[in-house]
């Protein structure tokens, strides 16, 4: 049942668990977002597309927020009550702060949790749509826009050039239209003073009303017909074109075709898929020592070199005779087994060198695979261990609000980030294990946080100007005093 010391603590920590998170949800999706900005400007997406784009990216995104919210909704809870010393007051009454921080803690456990399943079950299905939406959205073709006194070719096989367009968007003079559906080149062209255009039939259908021009049309070449070639011109009042604009609409892309990349896979697909990368990099590796022997006239265990049969006697005479298996070769043909050496020892290099980069490939997207399956512990790991850093250092830097609980958290995300892109990088290049690169920044942060925890228990002043004021003094008066023994 809980107390009313736990209810006070947990409301304060839900209020702003709620804010912090959706602060933080905003900021890193508009982060996230500027880099996909040039895709989706101009393409006339829609709300319901926009909307949907965004909230898939935001659901990506909740396992990187859920640390950040963890650490500074617990800094600003316990920071808020240490400034209002109402934590004071509590551990006044006998309550030791463990037990002060308990609800909480075990709220960040359960969240840990959560995340955890969160990251294995939903985020690959909502990677899986986040970046099927992204392809589609990449291939649409921009809004339909005709500059003046240019050719546009956005719509398959015509060419429409507009001289001057009304301010209302619909009139147009000075056209020119090609028409490449025969694909015979620019043999067929329309030329008119003005007209209007207007989209049809729901955006799916662009139509052309053109009045007062001429049809030119090149019947067929002299080669085809072997006479003169035949020009048509026509002379029309009014006209109508119909163009179709299907390909400005957002086609749909199977999600099958998505489902192999190792972001839409959950733990036990990902180790599936690194064990069978080491695997085809272990065969491969086999397959080469098998390859590489019909490179060799003498295998390993016969090859006995004998020998030199006589010493040259000169700095030139650089191919004496040699004796193998008791076999005497001259120079000459010595000469051509050199030549046939060197050969054979190219085309051993080059072997292993291609080889050697499907192994390294192999290998390299294997460490990968056991990356992000690291990650979907690693950032569970981390609320837990959010909660360890932030709620004792509240308890210390006894400050709530939005002032140093948030440089204090964006400075320990940071750590935490650019660790992980180290570790990411270094395990991905086997320089360190996957095991130390996936965990290490999971493993510096749980230091500081055993360490502030520490120091909270015994109200240590960590963060106080005075204490290290009092600390330097003591420093100065004795090298003042060993400088001045008689005083």
């Amino acid at each position: 049942m809980l107390k009313k010391i736990d209810k006070l603590v947990l409301g304060s920590f839900f209020q702003l668990f709620f804010l912090t998170f959706s602060v933080v949800l905003f900021i890193l999706l508009m982060v996230f977002m500027a880099k996909y900005f040039e895709d989706l400007v101009g393409k006339d997406l829609g709300a319901d597309i926009l909307g949907q784009f965004l909230m898939y990216f935001a659901l990506t995104l909740v396992p990187q927020a859920l640390p950040l919210a963890v650490l500074l909704s617990s800094l600003m809870t316990f920071g808020g009550l240490g400034e209002h010393y109402e934590l004071t007051a509590i551990k006044s009454s006998g309550v030791s702060l463990p037990r002060i921080l308990m609800p909480v803690g075990l709220i960040a456990l359960v969240l840990s949790f959560g995340a955890f399943h969160f990251n294995n079950r939903a985020v690959p299905e909502i990677n899986l749509k986040t970046y099927t939406l992204l392809y589609d959205i990449k291939q649409k073709k921009p809004t339909l826009e005709f500059p003046e006194g240019a050719f546009y070719n956005g719509i398959p096989n015509w060419s429409i050039r507009i001289n001057k367009k009304d301010p209302d968007g619909i009139g147009m003079r000075d056209i020119i239209i090609y028409d490449h559906t025969q694909q015979r080149g620019n043999t067929d062209v329309i030329v008119a003073e003005k007209g209007t255009m207007r989209t049809i039939l729901g955006d799916q259908y662009l139509q052309m009303e053109v009045e007062n021009g001429y049809k030119f049309s090149d019947q067929g070449s002299s080669y085809e017909r072997k006479v003169a070639s035949a020009f048509v011109r026509d002379k029309f009042k009014k006209a109508r074109f119909v163009f179709p604009l299907e390909s400005f609409g957002l086609n749909k892309t199977p999600e099958e075709l998505f489902t192999g990349n190792r972001y839409m896979k959950n733990v036990d697909q990902l180790q599936t898929e690194a064990d069978s990368l080491f695997d085809f990099a272990k065969r491969t590796g086999q397959n080469i020592a098998v390859t590489a022997q019909s490179y060799f006239d003498y295998q390993y265990s016969a090859v006995r070199i004998a020998e030199r049969a006589e010493k040259p006697t000169q700095a030139s005479d650089v191919l004496p005779s040699f004796t193998i298996k008791n076999e005497t070769f001259s120079k000459s043909d010595m000469q051509t087994l050199y030549q046939r050496a060197i050969s054979r020892a190219e085309s051993l290099q080059a072997l292993i060198n291609s080889n050697g980069d499907r192994i390294f490939d192999y290998e390299e997207n294997a460490r990968r695979a056991l990356l992000e399956m690291h990650k979907r512990y690693t950032l569970a790991v981390a609320c837990f261990i959010m909660f360890l850093i932030g709620a004792p250092l509240g308890s210390i830097i006894k400050r709530g609000g939005l002032g140093m609980p948030v440089i204090v958290s964006i400075a320990f995300f940071i750590v935490f980030y650019v660790m992980g892109i180290m570790g990411d990088k270094f395990a991905r290049k086997d320089i360190v294990p996957v095991l130390v690169g996936a965990w290490a920044p999971n493993f510096v942060l749980l230091l500081f946080g055993l360490f502030f925890l520490r120091q909270a228990y015994r109200d240590s002043r960590v963060f106080e100007m005075d204490i290290y004021l009092i600390f330097w003094d003591k420093i100065t008066q004795k090298f003042a005093k060993k400088t001045n023994p008689t005083t």
